[in-house]
């Protein structure tokens, strides 16, 4: 998609999006943005500064995305070539203790890297990320940067060990992901926590404040944590390609990279009701066939959107009765569809 066709289709003049359209592009935002930085080789130095993550063009993109199923153009998979095996999730190696009070961390990572976790306050003010990292991170600017105002650089201590802080404002962009709503406070933090083991921090609200980021880094454990959404069996050869906030998780056929399977936890107000699924989805499909999941009536629709393209589409709800929806390619059977779901869990 081009500039002006995102911006056409996108833009604040945009026609109102379905559930399934909504659902679908957070879901693909997620994958597109916040990733973990690729590896690169290690030069340790003292100054470092602010990573910038903006990507509102991205983000109109995704907005006018629409539910496809992620099964690939090229060598098909016969059903029931598909083998289930027990699978074990990347584990995130911090935990904080104490852990502030209402906030439980999101994590986002990859089957590579330990990731980041996030902590959101219930306000939507407070908040701070800690990222993990095997090198020194050389994705830190030194200077101002387009949006960003770098108002202090500080030399601090956390436990003993040198650490550097850059603290300033930036921009927050409204939903339209175009126009800027607010300037907001940041700080972030960074240091060689132990041998090999390098930290991040970025907090905005009252974890702006160098004190309240300090406090929290010396807070860290060594006490690995599982990922927010999770998955306890995979087909035989697949691995983890990303999972994000907590609410996407991604596995990849390692023998053929464009086939993935996808799990997404929408937002409230984007659940699709289900007497809806064949009016929200695109491309031939259904039926949608009465399933139960995790004790839970769920609804799984075959889909077919082209050569390459056909799959399950699975809308269910885990035991809190959080919905999540599931994307497979059509190399799965029903039962291996159901047989995957169950084991899906959510850890919020």
């Amino acid at each position: 998609m081009n500039d002006l066709t995102l911006l056409r289709e996108a833009g604040p003049e945009a026609p109102p999006l379905s559930p399934a359209a909504r659902s679908a592009a957070r879901a693909a935002l997620l994958a597109e943005i916040e990733g973990p930085a690729p590896r690169r080789s290690r030069t340790p130095r003292r100054k470092v500064a602010l990573r910038i993550g903006l990507a509102a063009v991205t983000a109109a993109a995704a907005w006018a995305a629409a539910v496809v199923i992620a099964a690939p153009d090229g060598p098909g998979t016969p059903a029931e070539s598909v083998t289930l095996v027990d699978f074990r999730m990347p584990t995130f190696p911090l935990s904080l203790d104490p852990e502030p009070e209402g906030m439980r961390p999101a994590f986002t990572g990859d089957g590579e890297s330990a990731g980041f976790a996030e902590f959101d306050a219930a306000d939507g003010v407070d908040r701070f990320t800690v990222g993990v990292h095997e090198e020194a991170p050389d994705w830190w600017f030194e200077g101002s940067a387009e949006r960003v105002d770098v108002t202090e650089r500080l030399e601090v201590s956390v436990e003993g060990r040198d650490a550097d802080v850059v603290r300033g404002a930036r921009d927050v962009y409204c939903e339209d992901g175009l126009t800027v709503c607010e300037r907001m406070l940041f700080a972030e933090l960074v240091w060689e926590r132990k041998d090999d083991q390098w930290v991040t921090m970025s907090g905005e609200g009252r974890y702006s404040r160098t004190s309240e980021l300090v406090a929290v880094a010396e807070s860290l454990v060594d006490r690995p944590q599982r990922a927010t959404l999770t998955a306890e069996l995979a087909p035989a050869g697949w691995s983890v390609q990303f999972y994000k906030m907590g609410r996407v998780l991604t596995l990849v056929n390692d023998a053929y990279e464009q086939q993935t399977i996808t799990v997404h936890v929408p937002l409230p107000e984007d659940v699709m009701p289900p007497d809806q699924l064949l009016d929200q989805l695109m491309g031939p499909v259904g039926p949608v066939v009465p399933v139960t999941v995790h004790g839970r009536p769920a609804q799984l629709v075959p889909v077919d959107n082209g050569p390459g393209t056909a799959g399950w589409f699975l809308q269910g709800q885990f035991e809190d009765g959080t919905t999540f929806t599931l994307q497979v390619p059509d190399a799965f059977t029903q039962d291996q569809v159901l047989e995957f779901a169950e084991q899906v869990t959510y850890h919020p």
